[in-house]
């Protein structure tokens, strides 16, 4: 499909429903709750996610260093930073995440373990997202006393946990493979059997899978402590406890391919959440701009660092790697 087409697709579905929402809302009790804002409750919110993204970055060093790629922590977090800035104000055509990962590739000569190492952080990351969500759910269940929930909840735990086996395990990967190269449309099956092979490198380094587990457990609960600041914030009066299952469902919701950075989606998300247990559309909406207002803020200095990058490759007579390129890498990344 046309690139232009797809980014037209992307804005018109995250702008139609975000202004759909927003007929749906008084914007005037949104602008209420804006102007009452407290801003040291703010500022912690904004300070949570600063440090979060220096764990995200501690974390993909930490696939690096287990590959024997040479990274330093300054660089991750630069580079870190560099791709959400990218995420936030170039959405159109170059992901966050290829951009990071061209950079890499660029600084240790070694494209496909950059790309790699990023799709495998994210991937870690995905799952702890689904278990936190899991067990925001079972607190609730609880809470609620919907039992019925419980074995539903532990049975998804198990199947969950026999995903990893047969991701890394060399059997699976020798039983799998003439399987999936049968599937020659859309060169699906040669990408699926790419990325069978990188998880399966991967899963040598039980340490650092671990390591990175704990830290997106980590990273999750920065978040969910700045959406608690958030709301604090707003005087959004809303339990801690649902955040906890709240933040990781919103996370997954913002995943959707076909949209903007998540806009419009997170807001609806956010809108029937809060409408679950009570809360008005506006407090939601609210919250939810609130937050991606942090977002974009923390990614400005990722505009600084680009121009810094860019101008010391030039000083060293280099070229800062061109669009077409970062696209190309963009799309090379989505089917690894």
């Amino acid at each position: 499909m046309n690139p232009r087409l797809i980014n037209i697709i992307k804005y018109a579905l995250s702008l139609s429903l975000l202004t759909w929402l927003i007929m749906r809302t008084d914007l005037q009790e949104v602008f209420d709750l804006w102007s009452d804002a407290n801003l040291q409750d703010i500022t912690v919110a904004l300070t949570m996610y600063l440090i979060s993204v220096v764990i995200v970055a501690y974390r993909w060093q930490i696939l690096l260093v287990a590959k024997q790629v040479p990274m330093a922590i300054r660089r991750a977090i630069s580079l870190y930073f560099i791709g959400n800035f990218f995420t936030n104000f170039l959405p159109t055509s170059i992901g966050g995440d290829a951009v990071r990962a061209y950079s890499a590739g660029a600084d240790m000569d070694n494209r496909m373990d950059a790309f790699a190492s990023v799709f495998i952080e994210r991937f870690i990351g995905l799952f702890s997202i689904v278990i936190l969500a899991l067990l925001g759910l079972l607190l609730i269940a609880l809470q609620l006393e919907q039992t019925y929930i419980v074995p539903l909840t532990i049975a998804l735990f198990i199947i969950m946990a026999a995903v990893f086996p047969i991701l890394f395990s060399r059997w699976c990967v020798d039983w799998f493979q003439p399987v999936l190269l049968r599937i020659t449309m859309f060169d699906i099956g040669c990408r699926a059997t790419r990325l069978h092979e990188v998880l399966y490198k991967y899963g040598v380094h039980r340490q650092a899978l671990i390591a990175n587990f704990l830290l997106s457990i980590l990273y999750q609960g920065l978040i969910v402590v700045m959406n608690i600041f958030a709301a604090r914030a707003l005087h959004i009066d809303v339990p801690a406890v649902y955040f906890i299952v709240f933040v990781p469902i919103i996370g997954i919701v913002s995943m959707f391919p076909f949209s903007v950075n998540a806009i419009g989606f997170r807001e609806g998300g956010y809108i029937f959440l809060f409408d679950r247990i009570g809360f008005p559309s506006t407090e939601a909406l609210a919250l939810s701009l609130t937050l991606y207002a942090i977002t974009v803020v923390s990614s400005l200095p990722g505009g600084l660092l680009f121009a810094f990058q860019r101008n010391r490759n030039k000083s060293a007579g280099q070229t800062t790697p061109p669009k077409a390129a970062m696209e190309d890498s963009s799309r090379e990344h989505a089917g690894s």
